[in-house]
């Protein structure tokens, strides 16, 4: 079930301190380089799988906690509204083993006899 429209999307306070901060650190970037193309000059650590992507957080780059390691998540225009850790995939699916490869073995033919040999 969704969550009520009344309270708003769940943003985690300590991620939007974050944000803040990004914005006063590298001002230029905030106000034009990030709709440029440019890439966010930080990386924004943060353990919360749940917050809910913002418009102000795009062309940032965040670190979200998949439970081992934190993976580089660059927020576009479509990821808007989504949670943050719908990017960060929790699972690793298992690689199975590569089956040893039987070649055929083609025979040569004796250009002499014309007979495998």
């Amino acid at each position: 079930m969704p969550r009520s429209i009344w309270k708003g999307p769940y943003v985690a306070v300590s991620l939007l301190q974050d944000v803040v901060n990004l914005a006063r650190k590298h001002p230029e970037w905030w106000s034009k380089g990030r709709f440029l193309g440019q890439k966010a000059p930080e990386v924004i650590s943060t353990y919360s799988r749940a917050s809910t992507i913002l418009p102000d957080f795009l062309a940032c780059r965040f670190g979200v906690h998949n439970g081992k390691s934190f993976i580089n998540v660059e927020v576009q225009e479509a990821m808007v509204g989504h949670r943050l850790g719908e990017f960060a995939p929790t699972k690793v699916l298992p690689k199975h083993k590569a089956k040893e490869s039987t070649s055929v073995v083609k025979k040569k033919i004796n250009p002499k006899t014309g007979k495998a040999g």
